[in-house]
């Protein structure tokens, strides 16, 4: 027997039967009385066709593939169905959307300077000491204003080198030009490096100079390797850092040795009146004018107790005529300009030795001036200066 057929009579529910009775009542029995029995009869009987008939129309439909029996959870008794909870949706993060901003341009400074080039001297020149050179830069004027001839080259620091503390540029420089600036300087008597900074300044005397700030320096480097033994300042070594005008105004150094307005020339072996010498002499011409002169300011230099002052000095061969006043003056800061030392030179077969202590000058910055005059009238006064220079005992 196919079990599938009488699994419903086991869960089918009292009720149902009772109500399969009813409709089957006998309407042969008479109100009120009825056969129990014969009632259980006609149900069960009734039940019986239902079923067959339930089980043929099963077998025809559901007996050809087997029946999906549902799987069941079953949970403990103490355990809590869960509950929906109403757990927020997270929504799209929203971005800020760009923005283009537009570039700001860095204003430029008044006042500021780009470095070109060393137009002389690079870094690490090797000089001797006591000798004399000039230091020239090429700058841009990369700020908005306009350098007029009134701004100076300033020394601001390190090693001086006996430049002056103010060089004016003398000339217009207007933004995106550039000028060349320099400096005349003597390399030091010691062996060593040296280097000295320098700045510009505007004619109220604000210094500026290099970098996005414009407050960097640029500077002059070199190497003193070697040293003339007791000389500490050599006038012919470094006469063109002295400053030469005469009475026509500024001269050129070095001069060609027929200029008119007067010049400074270097002779390296001199015809004096007497003689031919072997050592290096200044040839210092006045302006060839009555009353003519000429003089050279040399940078300062520090001097020491024991210092001296010594030089040779007369007029050159072939200058028959020559009458001049030799003068020997110095000058310290921005004090007056006073004498060590005057001596009337004529051509007559004599020279001159000019040893002059400078004691009286110990720890002071000195700048030394060399002057020559024309005594009355001009004519051949060709004055020299045979190796002037400062002696040191230490």
């Amino acid at each position: 027997m196919n079990p599938r057929i009488y699994r419903p009579i086991i869960a089918l529910p009292m009720a149902f039967l009772l109500m399969i009775a009813c409709n089957f009542f006998s309407p042969t029995a008479p109100p009120g009385e009825f056969d129990q029995g014969q009632l259980y009869t006609q149900a069960a009987e009734t039940l019986s066709v239902q079923l067959t008939q339930g089980a043929l129309f099963a077998t025809a439909t559901d007996l050809s593939k087997p029946t999906q029996t549902p799987t069941q959870i079953v949970l403990p008794s103490n355990t809590p169905l869960p509950t929906a909870t109403n757990t927020p949706v997270p929504t799209a993060t929203q971005f800020p959307t760009a923005t283009r901003v537009p570039p700001t341009s860095t204003p430029r400074p008044c006042l500021a300077a780009r470095f070109v080039r060393d137009v002389t001297v690079p870094d690490g020149t090797k000089y001797a000491g006591g000798t004399s050179f000039t230091k020239t830069w090429e700058l841009e004027n990369v700020g908005s204003c306009t350098w007029t001839d009134d701004f100076e080259l300033v020394f601001v620091k390190g090693d001086r080198m006996s430049g002056d503390d103010n060089i004016p540029i003398d000339e217009r420089v207007e933004p995106g030009e550039t000028v060349r600036v320099s400096v005349d300087l003597l390399a030091p008597f010691t062996k060593g490096e040296y280097r000295g900074d320098w700045m510009l300044a505007d004619d109220d005397g604000e210094e500026f100079g290099l970098g996005a700030g414009a407050n960097k320096s640029f500077w002059v480097s070199i190497r003193v390797t070697e040293v003339k033994e007791g000389v500490v300042l050599s006038f012919v070594d470094s006469y063109c850092s002295a400053d030469w005008e005469s009475s026509a105004g500024d001269l050129p150094c070095p001069g060609k040795g027929t200029e008119p307005s007067g010049f400074v020339v270097r002779l390296e072996e001199p015809d004096q009146e007497n003689r031919k010498e072997n050592e290096p002499a200044l040839w210092t011409n006045p302006e060839m004018e009555d009353d003519g002169w000429i003089t050279g300011t040399y940078p300062a230099i520090k001097i020491k107790d024991g210092d001296r002052f010594i030089a040779d000095i007369g007029c050159l061969d072939d200058s028959e005529d020559c009458d001049v006043i030799f003068r020997l003056n110095y000058k310290i800061g921005s004090g007056p300009v006073k004498n060590l030392g005057e001596w009337h030179e004529v051509f007559d077969n004599l020279i001159t030795r000019v040893d002059i202590d400078l004691s009286d000058l110990d720890g002071e910055n000195v700048k030394f001036i060399l002057t020559v005059t024309v005594n009355d009238d001009y004519d051949e006064d060709a004055a020299f200066w045979l190796q002037p220079h400062i002696q040191r005992e230490d």
